[in-house]
């Protein structure tokens, strides 16, 4: 009856340690994910980074404005998981339309999903509208 119960509790221990791997693994490929979101606004291509989305990219005419470039993409909160397969975070972004030299600023809330059968997070909240 003894040794019922320390395999028992043994394999409770790998299921939780299991868990444990599944979730940190899940938490780094959110970082990434958004670490090369971030790249990709701040590199000025947002034909792909609208392709972080989860329906693909968005026909959207801003991606074609050629003098837009971001000056400044700064966290302002997060990321925090809402749920297992939730996250949001906060963004302020700067930008610049070099023919006028406007600069402007918004505050993006991202929310991001995630997708277990594909293993990737993927932006579910609209793409910023640089105007």
């Amino acid at each position: 009856m003894i040794r019922i119960a320390v395999l028992l509790c043994l394999a409770l221990l790998v299921l939780s340690a299991c868990q444990s791997l599944s979730e940190k693994r899940q938490e780094n490929l959110l970082q990434d994910t958004l670490r090369h979101y971030e790249a990709t606004l701040r590199w000025g291509d947002l034909s792909q980074a609208q392709g972080f989305g989860s329906a693909g990219p968005e026909p959207a005419a801003q991606a074609l404005i050629p003098d837009l470039r971001i000056t400044r993409y700064q966290v302002v909160q997060g990321p925090s998981l809402v749920d297992p397969y939730q996250a949001v975070q906060i963004v302020a972004i700067e930008y610049v339309f070099e023919s006028t030299q406007q600069v402007r600023e918004i505050v993006d809330q991202q929310v991001w999903r995630y997708d277990p059968q594909a293993e990737s997070w993927s932006r579910i909240s609209p793409f910023p509208q640089f105007r």
